[in-house]
Order: structure tokens, then C-alpha cells, then sequence
């Protein structure tokens, strides 16, 4: 084979293999100039886009990521790595377009929680202010009832008015805390008391609150309690009665005139710690649905009057009270309600409350030889003039101030032995004088118990009390008893 031939072959196997092509089929010079012409421009074109792909991934490196390298006609290698590049761009340019969606969504989110945080401080600042400005008029209702049923000339009728007085304060009492713990409620922390309570007083009450509107509406209304149910019971007698009140207020609400209104309460079953007791609720009203029941939100006040907190509090309260509540009810024929709740046995209570049955209600005075001297700040006259009157019953000498900067100035002016002091008031609030006083140099005056008596309500309230130094918090509404047997604790020494 002429040395011509073998270059012809040559090229033309490099063409064939690298190019998948083969141009000419003779053995001239001819053909090996077309050949070579071919392949040096093919080598031309790879240098060229070689080039131009090292181009663009360095301005990948630089930063510009978005650029696609070329896709030449020739499909051959240099084209599949392009593919292969241009994918791996298409890839990465999702991937920062994500991360920038979700660098937006964080912010969104961050301001969404930024929101949320205010509109929670705004809620509480209200709900506070709110629970202040409800709390300091009810406080005088409940403490001048209170001092009131105490009083021995008192005869039946006006200490049943009182009563009730007494026990609508109460359920006040109980929808403003509800109010105030609404968060608490919904995530199923609220508290419940466990003290003795008179079950038939109770009842008793309640019964005559609905006579007059029962009687009105020419109801039929019964209410039985088993005799097996113990007399006194140990539990929270206020929410027992918000139950109650509820239920039987949506009933009389509810059912049309000439109706009828069942209320029992059985004995179920004695166990080992408690006493289980029925409670069946029947009228002959308007009836709810089973979904309104199921999702329990407030579906009475859609429809009725006077509907109280609805079945979503009383639900939960009964929840927390380890008790069931089943409903059976017919639109337009009736409903049956059926509670079953556990109260505890407590000889320790059984026994102390033999003063709540005879309705004794006072509270052995200390026996001091001289009288305990107390300087209460509190600017509403009110309240200040009920505590006025409860410390004097118990034998107390009484200074009232109406700031916290008199409150001070008394202080550092004279003894005395203890300081109750409110926390929302003019010129100087309750946090400042109590620090005011903490820096005193006088070592007696400056660590003088200090009772906060404060209708200020929140999360916080306990928290800032200690910070200031305050020995002790109570809110308002407050008994007389309560007063009293923390002034003793404080001013009492081993």
C-alpha cells in the first residue's frame, strides 16, 4: 500500500470514528485534501467551543450561575457534557429560586410573629386593664355582702336576697377569671379550688334565682336530690355552680311556655376517694343538634338568650374535673344533659366546715395586747372603706392613704406593723412604693410586711410582687378571712 493510501485510511478511520463520517470513497489526492480539510475544521470548531464552555463555567465561578453553555448540531461529546451542565444550571437555579421563597416566606413569618407577639400584649394589656376595672366595684359588692350576711340581726328574707347577691357576684367573679384565662382554659389548665360546700344551700339558691322567670313562663320546674347525696361535699363549689347556672339557664331560655324543667342529682357510687355523683339535667325545649354538641361552640347564644359561657367552658371544666357529660336531645322536643363528677372525701374539710353550715362565719381574733396597726393604700373610697371596716372587725388600727407616695411618707413618718397596699394607683402605683420603701435606711421600716391587695390579674402580677419585694399577693375580689389570716402569717413570729 503507496504511502498515500495509508494517510487517506488513516484520516478517513479518525473521521469515521471521532465524526461518524466518511466524505469521499476514492484513493485520490483529492480525497485526502477533503478528508484532511474536514478534519481540520472539525478540530477548529471543538477548539472554539472548548473554549467558549471554559468561558462560561468561569463565569459560573465568578458568580454569574445562570448562563446555559451552547448546544451545537454536531450531538457529539462536547454537546452531551453541555446537557449535562445546562441541567445541573437548571437544577441549581430551582434550588435558589426555593431558597429565596423561603427566605421570603421566613421574613413573612418573622413579621407574622412579630404581629401575633404585639396583638397578644395588646390582648393582655386589655384583658388586664379590663380585669382591674370590672374586678375594684365587684370587690366592693362581694365584700360588703359578705359583711353583711355576717351580721346577727339579719332576718331570713333579707340574708336570702343576700345570697343571691351573693352567688351571682360569684359566677361574675368566675366569667371574668374565665375571660381573663381564656388561654389557659383552652389549653386545658385551669385550676379548680377543693374546699367543703353545702350541695342543698347551693341548690337551694340556684332553684330560687330561675323561680321568678320559671313562674313566668308557667315552667314546670322540679329539682330532687337523692338523700344518699352527702350534705357537704369538698370540690369547687363555684364551678359546680357556673355548670349549673349554665345548664339551667339554657333550659329555661329554651323551653316554651307550659314546658317542664327536671333537675336531679343521684348518688352513684362511693369509691375509695371520692363520692360519684349523677347529675341529670331534662326540659322539654327547643333541643340541640348532636354537631352542635360535639363541636361545643357556644351554639346556645345563636339561638337563645342568657346562654352564660355555653357548653365549650363547661365541657372542659368538667374535664378537669375528672367527670363525663353525655347529651341526648331532639330538635323541637327536648333535650337531656347527664353529668357524672367525682367529689373527693376530706375528713379535714368535713370537719372545718361545720361554720360554713351554720353559717358562722367569723374568724377567732388574735389575742394581742396591743392592737395590730396596719396602713392600707387604696385610692378607690370604696374599697377602702371595706377594708377599713374588715380590719376593724377583727380589732385593727387602720391608717388609709390614697397613693403610693403618702403610702411612703406614713411609712417614714410612723409605725406600724404591716402595709397593705394596692398596685394600681395615681402619683405613685403600688411596685413603686414598695421599693421606695425596701431603700428606706430605718432597718424596721424598710423590712415592714407588705400585702399587695390588688385587682391587677395576669400571668406576671405574682413574678413583679416578689421582684419589688411585696411578701405577699392577693387579688381582688378578696374574703375577709383570706385578709386576715395573711396579715397573721406575716406579722406572727416563732
Amino acid at each position: 500500500m503507496s504511502k498515500l493510501k495509508e494517510i487517506l485510511a488513516l484520516v478517513r478511520s479518525i473521521n469515521e470514528d471521532e465524526f461518524q463520517e466518511q466524505l469521499t470513497h476514492g484513493d485520490t489526492l483529492d480525497d485526502v485534501y477533503e478528508e484532511l480539510l474536514f478534519l481540520a475544521n472539525k478540530f477548529e470548531s471543538k477548539k472554539k467551543r472548548t473554549a467558549e464552555i471554559i468561558e462560561q463555567i468561569s463565569n459560573c465561578f465568578a458568580g454569574d450561575f445562570f448562563n446555559y453553555l451552547p448546544i451545537s448540531e454536531a450531538h457529539d461529546e462536547l454537546d452531551v457534557f453541555c446537557m449535562g451542565f445546562n441541567t445541573y444550571i437548571e437544577e441549581l437555579k430551582s434550588a435558589m429560586v426555593s431558597k429565596k421563597l423561603a427566605e421570603t416566606i421566613n421574613e413573612k413569618l418573622v413579621e407574622e410573629k412579630e404581629r401575633s407577639e404585639q396583638l397578644a400584649l395588646v390582648r393582655h394589656q386589655f384583658l388586664s386593664n379590663m380585669s382591674h376595672e370590672i374586678r375594684t366595684p365587684l370587690n366592693g359588692i362581694m365584700g360588703f355582702t359578705d359583711l353583711l350576711l355576717k351580721s346577727a340581726s339579719l332576718d331570713p328574707e333579707k340574708s336570702k336576697q343576700l345570697e343571691y347577691i351573693k352567688i351571682s357576684a360569684d359566677v361574675l367573679l368566675v366569667i371574668i377569671n374565665d375571660i381573663l384565662d381564656l388561654v389557659k382554659i383552652e389549653s386545658g389548665q385551669l385550676t379548680l379550688t377543693n374546699k367543703p360546700f353545702n350541695l342543698n344551700l347551693l341548690t337551694q339558691l340556684l332553684y330560687d334565682t330561675f323561680l321568678v322567670k320559671t313562674k313566668e313562663k308557667a315552667i314546670d320546674f322540679k329539682v330532687a336530690i337523692d338523700k344518699k347525696v352527702p350534705r357537704i361535699l369538698n370540690g369547687d363549689s363555684i364551678r359546680v355552680s357556673q355548670i349549673f347556672f349554665n345548664l339551667i339557664s339554657n333550659s329555661v331560655n329554651s323551653t316554651p311556655v307550659n314546658g317542664k324543667i327536671r333537675f336531679k342529682i343521684k348518688f352513684q357510687e362511693e369509691e375509695d376517694d371520692n363520692f360519684i355523683l349523677k347529675i341529670i339535667l331534662k326540659d322539654t325545649g327547643l333541643g340541640i343538634s348532636t354537631e352542635m354538641f360535639k363541636e361545643a361552640s357556644n351554639p346556645f347564644t345563636k339561638q337563645y338568650e342568657g346562654a352564660g359561657l355555653g357548653l365549650t367552658i363547661i365541657k372542659k371544666i368538667i374535664n378537669i374535673m375528672n367527670g363525663e357529660i353525655v347529651v341526648k336531645s331532639k330538635i323541637n322536643v327536648g333535650t337531656k344533659f347527664i353529668i357524672t363528677l367525682p367529689f373527693s372525701k376530706n375528713d379535714h374539710h368535713l370537719s372545718a366546715s361545720k361554720s360554713y353550715i351554720d353559717r358562722e362565719y367569723s374568724v377567732p381574733k388574735i389575742d394581742v395586747n396591743a392592737k395590730i396597726k396596719v396602713l392600707l393604700a387604696e385610692d378607690n373610697r370604696v374599697n377602702q372603706l371595706l377594708s377599713h371596716k374588715i380590719l376593724s372587725d377583727y380589732n385593727f388600727d387602720c391608717v388609709a392613704v390614697a397613693n403610693g407616695k403618702l403610702a411612703v411618707e406614713a411609712v417614714n413618718q410612723e409605725d406600724f406593723d404591716i402595709v397593705i397596699m394596692d398596685l394600681m394607683m395615681p402619683v405613685m402605683n403600688g411596685y413603686e412604693a414598695t421599693s421606695a420603701i425596701r431603700n428606706m435606711k430605718d432597718l424596721l421600716k424598710k423590712n415592714i410586711p407588705i400585702i399587695a391587695l390588688s385587682a391587677v390579674v395576669n400571668d406576671t402580677v405574682n413574678d413583679t410582687c416578689k421582684a419589688v419585694g411585696i411578701n405577699k399577693y392577693i387579688s381582688k375580689p378578696f374574703s375577709s378571712e383570706e385578709l386576715y389570716t395573711a396579715i397573721l402569717s406575716l406579722i406572727i413570729r416563732e
